[in-house]
């Protein structure tokens, strides 16, 4: 039996118990996949828009991060799966059917553009360490004069990455509260919002500060207009979908949904990244960090009340 389909059989079994199958991991695995998008997506499109030049020294950090996050985000989802001694099957078969089978082949295949990219933007200190490893010369070589192909290489990966996020849960249709194909867009918006925030964390060039400001409250507005979308298709498409939005909206998850996610995660800091682009108000690292929380607990929400309605029935 092929490990996504152990995985799906032990989901449906949990399922007609009435019990959650996913625990924090799969909340942390998709926003640090989210978050990592987002600093590929911001860094590269910066490169390919502005140039090398215009890549900060925080924007290479956040490059050398991307891989670190990434792999504490695959390993929250290892200490998920069940038959962990399986994983290396997940890298023998493709199924295109699976969106699991996507996401392993995505993961594995935007950890080389980023080594690259790392090798071509490196940041103070890992040139200083690179520059003591002659035989990566070459590598370090070949990789600059590619810079831009490696861009897009990481923009297509970034792309990728933050829809599979979204994707993994909305192929899941026996949870009405993830049947929209909203959620692929929605969790790639959020994502790129939360990897621009990271960067602010870490940026300290004020002209490159203000542009992550700018392009993290158009993300922010993208993410609040897709979150209405994904709630009003709930809402329109039938009883079952309606109580599950309403988990949200009215329930048991609202106050934290409505209140933190969208009050304190998207809407005072748009509101005080305005003001601090105008001149109103003194950028500080509380405006990134609500992002980067109300992010994590997007995720958390959407995964937990998504399991607590199914179209199955215990």
């Amino acid at each position: 039996m092929q490990p996504h389909v152990e995985i799906e059989t032990t989901r449906r079994e949990l399922l007609l118990l009435g019990e959650r199958f996913w625990g924090w991991e799969i909340p942390v695995y998709l926003f640090l996949g989210g978050l990592v998008a987002g600093l590929m997506l911001t860094v590269c499109g910066v490169l390919l828009v502005r140039g090398r030049s215009a890549v900060t020294e925080g924007m290479r950090r956040g490059l050398v991060a991307a891989p670190v996050l990434l792999g504490l985000g695959m390993g929250a989802l290892f200490l998920d799966l069940t038959l962990k001694l399986h994983v290396v099957r997940f890298y023998m078969t493709f199924r295109p059917s699976a969106p699991m089978s996507w996401g392993s082949w995505i993961l594995l295949l935007v950890f080389p553009a980023q080594a690259f990219l790392v090798l071509a933007l490196p940041p103070a200190p890992v040139e200083a360490l690179l520059d003591r490893l002659p035989w990566l010369r070459a590598l370090r070589a070949w990789s600059s004069e590619r810079v831009a192909a490696l861009g897009w290489a990481g923009l297509v990966g970034g792309v990728a990455l933050g829809i599979y996020t979204g994707v993994l849960l909305s192929a899941t249709v026996a949870h009405p509260l993830w049947s929209s194909g909203v959620l692929g867009f929605l969790f790639l918006a959020s994502g790129g919002s939360t990897g621009a925030a990271a960067l602010m964390l870490a940026e300290r060039d004020h002209d490159a500060h203000a542009l992550l400001a700018r392009l993290d409250l158009g993300l922010i507005a993208l993410e609040v207009v897709l979150l209405g979308l994904w709630l009003v298709g709930l809402l329109t498409a039938g009883a079952l979908h309606r109580e599950a939005a309403g988990l949200v909206l009215w329930g048991a998850y609202a106050p934290m949904f409505l209140g933190v996610v969208v009050f304190g995660g998207l809407l005072v800091p748009a509101a005080l990244e305005a003001l601090a682009l105008r001149g109103r108000a003194a950028h500080s690292w509380a405006v990134p960090a609500l992002v980067l929380l109300g992010g994590l607990l997007l995720r958390f929400v959407i995964v937990y009340a998504g399991q607590d309605i199914g179209f199955v029935r215990g």
